[in-house]
């Protein structure tokens, strides 16, 4: 289940199984790599309930020494962005300039997330600054680690990182709808010159996102500049998003880049631009996207094959169909994703032999994709799935079977609720809220138990409230008035 939609759609209390226990316990479920990942998620959750106001108990685990709490401090730094507390940035700049590259890249996301909630002038303080005087120093951090941030933060190599998680808070903040104030703009463009490399970086994201004709010719002239490859790739795809015509030849002089992972995203940027050629070979042996789905390197084979199904154009079919043969199967899973994407009836005959594929992403991929054409009896095909396989084709079969919404799956899918695995029960849980009906509700309403896993009761509340649009909420006396009021008429 998705983690913030979890956070902002329901308000969880601690269930009866696990009754007393504090945020620090919470906290060390939430970093415990032998739990799955539901459970580390519903303990995350519980921590950002638990914790008071000043989240002591989070800022205390982010301090804490020793490499085997290198995961809880690293979760810590996560949650403490979660809280949204204007406490919250002093800590989490300590632990960005900790040294510790994990913490510091958790401890970035969370900053940056910090920042995107900011308004333009809060943001064009922190940008021109650069140093401790964009924020007040909470008096709980403690004298000693005022004086650390006040020092360390009168460094231009220190200033420069700070400006950049600024940057990359504002590439965030304008990550959907685009359109960048104006006052923001000067600092985009400085920021593509600067020093630092993610700055660098972050500035390239929010130029693509910035709205403006101007954004084009910035990025067409830090393709002649740059001499990074993920840079440059970064500045292709923001190139790419600002759909603009007129510069086609600095794309065009990276398509010849040495480097696979450059020239395919300058040819993408190029048929963006409607530029023919880029996506086919125009003659034999001729570099384009289609070319790359034969290329040595995993990744680039599939970014290939995410680019032809993006272009919807029938002439990818027989390189797809190619692809459906990759020695990769996440690569095979993107093949029929892309094919699916196409919307050709013709393809159903190459995807149904990955019904027997031995990845189960494929499986899944090719079911879904199947019912979409059309192909009669797929549903049948994937339910014995559900049944039949070993565990991690039958978690691959839920989520199939969630995806493809046949009301058919129902019995097999109730009947996984209770198949003693969590990740199995909790996938089954979200498929039976997808495909909905009260023979869906019934199969999930039955299962909840005081004895359950709490990561399971959240899955099935989850699915409930999205069928009944109603949460059943926490406890096993409101779980029997939600049922009075939403099955006494079933």
């Amino acid at each position: 289940m998705r983690f913030a939609a979890a956070i902002l759609g329901l308000a969880l209390a601690v269930m009866p199984a696990y009754a007393g226990e504090s945020a620090g316990d919470w906290l060390y479920r939430a970093a415990d790599p032998g739990l799955s990942r539901r459970e580390r998620e519903f303990a995350a959750r519980q921590v950002l309930m638990l914790a008071d106001d000043s989240a002591s108990i989070i800022v205390a685990a982010m301090r804490e020494a020793g490499p085997e709490n290198a995961l809880r401090r690293q979760v810590a730094a996560r949650l403490l962005g979660e809280t949204a507390l204007p406490t919250a940035e002093a800590p989490l700049l300590e632990a960005f300039f900790s040294g510790d590259p994990s913490l510091a890249e958790a401890a970035g996301a969370s900053l940056a997330k910090i920042y995107s909630r900011l308004d333009v002038d809060a943001l064009l303080a922190r940008l021109r600054r650069g140093g401790h005087e964009a924020w007040t120093i909470p008096g709980g951090i403690g004298a000693a680690g005022d004086d650390w941030l006040a020092l360390s933060l009168d460094q231009a190599a220190v200033k420069g990182r700070f400006r950049s998680i600024v940057m990359r808070g504002v590439a965030r903040k304008y990550a959907e709808g685009g359109g960048i104030p104006g006052q923001l703009l000067p600092a985009i463009w400085d920021g593509l010159l600067d020093a630092d490399r993610e700055m660098r970086l972050y500035s390239i994201q929010a130029a693509g996102k910035s709205g403006v004709v101007s954004a084009g010719e910035k990025l067409a002239s830090f393709l002649y500049v740059e001499n990074d490859p993920e840079l440059l790739i970064a500045a292709l795809r923001a190139l790419a998003e600002t759909r603009s015509l007129d510069h086609g030849e600095a794309a065009e002089r990276q398509a010849a880049h040495s480097n696979p992972g450059v020239a395919i995203e300058a040819l993408a940027t190029l048929d963006a631009m409607g530029y023919g050629g880029a996506m086919f070979p125009a003659s034999p042996g001729a570099r384009s996207i289609a070319s790359f789905v034969s290329h040595p390197s995993t990744p680039i084979r599939r970014r290939a094959i995410e680019l032809l199904g993006g272009g919807k154009n029938p002439a990818a079919l027989e390189y797809l169909e190619a692809a459906l043969f990759d020695r990769v199967g996440a690569n095979r899973a993107a093949a029929v994703r892309a094919l699916a994407g196409l919307g050709l009836p013709g393809a159903a005959g190459a995807v149904s032999p990955l019904l027997r594929d031995g990845w189960p992403e494929t499986r899944t991929e090719a079911a879904v994709a199947l019912a979409g054409m059309g192909v009669i009896g797929v549903a049948a095909r994937v339910i014995d799935q559900l049944t039949g396989e070993s565990l991690p084709f039958r978690r691959a079969a839920a989520a199939a079977l969630g995806r493809i919404g046949d009301a058919r799956a129902v019995p097999a899918l109730a009947a996984a609720l209770d198949a003693g695995d969590l990740e199995l029960a909790c996938l089954a849980a979200e498929a039976l809220g997808s495909i909905g009906g009260s023979g869906a509700g019934a199969g999930l309403h039955s299962r909840l138990s005081p004895d359950a896993d709490p990561a399971l009761i959240d899955a099935i509340r989850l699915a409930l409230g999205r069928i009944y649009r109603d949460d059943p909420g926490v406890s096993p006396e409101s779980w029997k008035t939600w049922a009075r009021r939403n099955m006494r008429s079933q």
